[in-house]
């Protein structure tokens, strides 16, 4: 009797490329939505690292993390995608992406054929009875399976989490961290929206978390890799504090006294606009100490609250406790035949491929698994 996997995203694609006697349910009308668009429709689909390097970019369970990305490791996710005809282009910076730099090509390639493909209704509950599971579809349909894989994720919207494998996971007992966005734009109380689209380097702190990196101003707040991988760390309208420039505007008067500030700051004007307002346009000379003490505050520390964007999240945090599975398979000790694998366990990881890492090196687990 085939294996069950609830979830067409990137796990479960890639599962079933490992596993033949498989079948797919996917609530979606297609397989693989969320990871035709990864990587900015490039798939950046796994990252060139050892794995200790890896395991800098991860947060949860680390020693359970660790057995699972040694089980299967970039290179080996790049050799299983060269038999599906996938070649790998590696970049300086260590992302690995298909040669195409097409992400459906990699969507393509681990996509089963229709007969082993239920797209377009969900699966709304399961039960195990004896040895064999029932899945109940939005169909009215009933499957039976020797083993079930929930593979579903999450996705996240105004805080509520729409995964029928999490309810699945909880009906049979599993403890569910509750889920919140990671990998998140940041909306921000005081908006810069006038610089809407603008590239920056920032340095950001929330809490005890500092980090900085490329951003880009949005209409209602902040984006970039390096707001990403911190949102995670920032509490729903939490204080934040962003640097743009390591400006001493009164050392830059006594040098330019005519020059207007817009012009003396090494930022682009209309986040100097956006960051100070019409003091950008007086000249320096002209400042009062309270102009320049306000221009200084907002281009070193710009205080705002922010709250991470839960409708763009690319991931999320929380999700199935991993104690509750055994290390090395991800089969439930609570319910034999059972399985868990990608977004829907409680881990999350930077961008850069490390997400997607997880959730193939978690399939190969299960499917060597499977195959004993």
């Amino acid at each position: 009797m085939r294996t069950l996997i609830i979830g067409g995203g990137a796990a479960g694609l890639y599962l079933s490329s490992l596993v033949p006697e498989s079948l797919i349910i996917e609530k979606d009308g297609r397989c693989g939505r969320k990871l035709s668009i990864t990587g900015g429709g490039r798939c950046n689909f796994t990252h060139a690292s050892t794995v200790p390097e890896l395991l800098e970019h991860y947060n949860g369970n680390i020693p359970f993390i660790r057995k699972i990305l040694y089980s299967h490791t970039p290179e080996d996710i790049m050799r299983h995608m060269e038999k599906l005809g996938i070649k790998a282009i590696t970049e300086e910076d260590g992302r690995v992406f298909p040669s195409s730099m097409n992400a459906g090509d990699v969507v393509n390639a681990l996509m089963p054929d229709e007969s082993r493909l239920i797209t377009g209704t969900g699966a709304v509950r399961a039960e195990k009875n004896g040895d064999v599971f029932h899945v109940y579809l939005s169909d009215g349909r009933m499957l039976e399976s020797d083993t079930l894989v929930i593979a579903s994720g999450c996705s996240a919207q105004n805080d509520i989490y729409d995964g029928s494998g999490v309810s699945i996971l909880r009906s049979f007992g599993h403890t569910i961290t509750p889920f919140r966005p990671a990998l998140a734009p940041l909306n921000l109380e005081r908006k810069l929206g006038k610089a809407e689209g603008t590239s920056v380097r920032v340095r950001i702190k929330a809490g005890k978390k500092e980090a900085e990196g490329d951003a880009v101003i949005t209409r209602n707040g902040i984006s970039g890799p390096v707001i990403l991988n911190i949102s995670r760390h920032v509490e729903p309208g939490s204080m934040i504090t962003l640097s743009f420039a390591d400006t001493d505007i009164r050392s830059l008067r006594e040098k330019e006294p005519r020059k207007a500030v817009k012009n003396a700051i090494s930022l682009p004007e209309r986040l100097v606009h956006a960051l100070v307002g019409d003091a950008a346009d007086m000249k320096l000379g002209n400042l009062s100490k309270a102009d320049e003490r306000m221009i200084t505050e907002n281009l070193t520390a710009f205080r705002t609250k922010a709250w991470p964007s839960a409708g763009a999240a690319m991931t999320e945090k929380g999700g199935a406790v991993l104690s509750e599975f055994k290390a090395g398979t991800l089969e439930s000790k609570i319910v034999p035949g059972l399985y868990a694998a990608g977004d829907v366990l409680d881990v999350d990881a930077d961008t850069g491929g490390y997400n997607l890492t997880w959730a193939f090196a978690c399939a190969w687990c299960i499917s060597e698994s499977l195959m004993l």
